[in-house]
């Protein structure tokens, strides 16, 4: 493990829902034609392709998954469905309903649900590590020597020091001049390397 002694520096990304639900009526005339007698029900892939075509009129390019099963042609009939938003990645639910049928034309509604992005929204923080008292001090003494213009001494005791951003490690230090307690604080850690910063108690 190595370290480096700067000013602290942070950064944070947040990364929002990319696709929105919506809701609207289609009128499919022609959407699914056999010569007689009327349909009576829908393929899954049908429905599918109706529902895209209701979200694609809200601005949405996502591809919709209504299952296999088929699906009964009567007013009132509810399939729920998944959608998947290429561009984005981001995923989200549908219902559709039947809201009316009319010999071999039918009209659907669909509502969609908030999406969620398919990654995480935040990094993960990297595991704690451990580094030596004796490697930490020779850190802290580095800064202190930097700060008062001579060389130090620095105790930060015997045990290992868990290395996590926000660690606080008191030590003790002395120089030829003066001798006192710095706070050295880990301001930056990326899982292999880490900064400090060093205060006078």
């Amino acid at each position: 493990m190595t370290a480096r002694i700067v000013l602290p520096a942070l950064a944070a990304l947040l990364v929002g829902p990319l696709l929105a639900g919506c809701s609207a009526d289609v009128d499919t005339s022609g959407a699914v034609r056999v010569d007689d007698p009327a349909p009576t029900t829908l393929t899954a892939q049908e429905l599918s392709i109706a529902a895209e075509s209701v979200v694609a009129e809200q601005g949405f390019d996502v591809v919709i998954d209504c299952g296999t099963a088929d699906v009964p042609l009567v007013v009132g009939t509810v399939v729920e469905c998944s959608g998947l938003e290429p561009a984005s990645g981001a995923e989200g639910s549908y219902t559709v309903t039947i809201t009316s049928v009319d010999g071999l034309d039918y009209s659907i509604d669909v509502v969609g649900s908030e999406a969620t992005p398919s990654e995480p929204s935040e990094p993960s923080e990297p595991a704690a590590a451990l580094e030596s008292a004796q490697a930490f001090a020779e850190l802290v003494a580095s800064l202190v020597a930097e700060q008062a213009g001579e060389d130090a001494v620095v105790d930060c005791g015997v045990d290992d020091i868990e290395i996590f951003v926000g660690q606080e490690v008191r030590c003790a230090y002395e120089t030829a001049s003066f001798m006192g307690v710095a706070i050295a604080t880990v301001t930056l850690f990326d899982g292999e390397n880490y900064e400090i910063s060093v205060v006078d108690e």
